[in-house]
């Protein structure tokens, strides 16, 4: 519950509701349930007074469900793989999104799961819509979600493909337990999730047929999203697709620089992401034919839509 000295403290803010809602008390139980009106007001709290959110967020987070499991996750890691996996450090000394503790905190996929709603290509319908635009005519046998945190994304690209094996990987081992636990409430049974560091994965050369991530590029220095590029190159058959959906490259760096203001406090690396150029980037380590999406829809203020192949040897 919110103490007085938060209700002080919200009291005078503008574009929030009058009446400061009050938490409801999520189990595993009830932990797919649609967001709440506390959660709502928490997310634009954060967007308007960061510091009067952490507090708050700190509070709430601790009463969330808990998704722990074995300590060096083993539970989580591809069978035949040594567990722990590599971690970058970025991941463990920068926590993003004022989580405590970052995304490994065993609390966090609450948190993580009701942005689905928030954001443009968190939403199931903007994705199924955006995914079948670029992949509907294909027949892909594997698909690897990057970077895949609750799942959505990967949830839909199975349900897009019924035929394929569908993988999401995640450095965050809760992350992975809550994806399963979504998993079998939603009966996807050729959806598969794992812990992996995206930089170095555990898969053979031209392993998949479409590598894919949402918006997870702008969580980590410049060196390490090379590294992920490099890794998606690798993993992709030749003539596969590179799909991902991303912050915003503003078009002007006036624009970018706004964006960076913004956010600097939930995104420790978006100014590094801003001057990584994602569409130059991709090219840079070998795609061909990169596409940034747009139609009368698009784009939308928070995310941008790329396509890419990976040349077809034989040519």
């Amino acid at each position: 519950m919110m103490n007085a000295t938060a209700r002080i403290m919200l009291s005078g803010f503008t574009n929030l509701s009058e009446v400061e809602p009050q938490p409801i008390s999520i189990t595993k139980q009830t932990i797919f349930q649609e967001n709440t009106a506390f959660e709502n007001f928490l997310f634009t709290l954060a967007h308007q007074q960061p510091e009067q959110a952490i507090r708050l967020l700190n509070e709430w987070i601790e009463t969330l469900p808990s998704y722990d499991g074995t300590t060096d996750g083993s539970d989580v890691v591809l069978p035949g793989v040594k567990a722990p996996i590599d971690i970058p450090s970025h991941w463990a000394e920068k926590p993003v999104h004022f989580i405590p503790n970052g995304f490994a905190n065993p609390k966090a996929p609450r948190l993580i799961y009701i942005v689905r709603n928030q954001y443009f290509f968190c939403q199931e319908q903007n994705l199924r819509e955006w995914l079948w635009k670029v992949h509907g005519t294909k027949s892909p046998q594997r698909i690897l979600d990057i970077g895949c945190g609750t799942g959505t994304t990967t949830f839909v690209y199975g349900e897009l493909f019924p035929n394929a094996d569908v993988i999401g990987i995640d450095l965050s081992a809760p992350l992975i337990r809550f994806c399963r636990d979504w998993k079998a409430q939603r009966g996807a049974s050729k959806v598969f999730f794992y812990q992996e560091n995206a930089e170095v994965t555990h898969w053979t050369d031209n392993s998949f047929d479409i590598v894919h991530f949402t918006y997870v590029l702008h969580e980590m220095p410049q060196e390490n999203a090379r590294k992920i590029l490099q890794e998606m190159y690798r993993l992709l058959k030749p003539g596969g697709t590179f799909s991902a959906m991303e912050v915003m490259y503003d078009e002007t760096a006036q624009e970018r620089e706004a964006r960076v203001s913004r956010s600097r406090a939930a995104e420790p690396f978006l100014e590094e992401y801003m001057h990584l150029n994602l569409p130059v980037a991709i090219g840079d380590t070998g795609f061909k034919y990169i596409k940034r999406h747009y139609d009368c829809k698009f784009p939308s203020s928070d995310g941008m839509f790329l396509t890419a192949l990976k040349p077809n040897t034989r040519e």
